[in-house]
């Protein structure tokens, strides 16, 4: 079993959490990351994530299969399921989009910092924050990305993250990526039959995702 655990705290906060992964010392910061930390059954297959400053996350999981080639511009399509463990430490890739320009003036890429990775239309991704993966019921806080619907993400501005919310609310955070632009809402209807949803592609990824 690989475990790896970083702590910029003192050690009595470290060894509480060994023991306990939901208790949050606010002097330490802790990391907790291995094979069997952090494990969580979705629909299609078991992710893992990690554990940082006791809060569950879950960066990238598939809510739908990649967009691209037949699947462009219809409605989103199941993942394929997957065996193992999938690891979801890593944010998924953004919708297409014109990212030209977000970096052209220094001082407000200091101030908002940008989060884009990388782009592709393999995008219908989402992020999840929870105290516990344990079985009670709580608050799901779902966050719906600006940019007019052809522009951003669900981890554009570092203040996207949703860790404090879910630690000091005792919520689950979703944030999630879908469809933008013209490979999102465009009405191909009139080309061919099939592309009958096609303008509102992007809203149909929303909707998946929330399922």
């Amino acid at each position: 079993m690989l475990v790896a655990a970083v702590s910029c705290g003192n050690s009595a906060g470290s060894a509480s959490c060994a023991k306990d992964c939901n208790t949050y010392d606010p002097d330490a910061q802790q990391l907790l990351i291995g094979d069997d930390i952090a494990i969580a059954q979705t629909q299609y297959g078991k992710v893992k994530g990690y554990i940082l400053r006791g809060v569950y996350t879950y960066l990238g999981i598939p809510y739908g299969a990649s967009t691209a080639g037949e699947n462009r511009f219809m409605p989103p399509q199941p993942p394929q399921s997957w065996d193992g463990i999938l690891p979801t430490v890593f944010y998924g890739d953004s919708a297409p989009q014109m990212v030209e320009g977000k970096y052209t003036n220094s001082y407000g890429t200091m101030v908002d910092h940008w989060n884009y990775y990388d782009v592709s239309e393999d995008c219908l991704k989402l992020n999840v924050w929870t105290p516990n993966t344990d079985n009670a019921k709580r608050p799901v806080l779902v966050w719906l990305h600006g940019g007019g619907y052809t522009s951003g993400n669900g981890i554009e501005q570092d203040g996207y993250n949703g860790e404090n919310l879910a630690r000091q609310g005792n919520i689950v955070f979703v944030s999630i990526n879908h469809r933008l632009g013209p490979i999102g809402f465009s009405d191909f209807s009139a080309v061919d039959p099939k592309f009958k949803e096609s303008g509102n592609a992007g809203m149909l990824d929303i909707h998946a995702a929330l399922q």
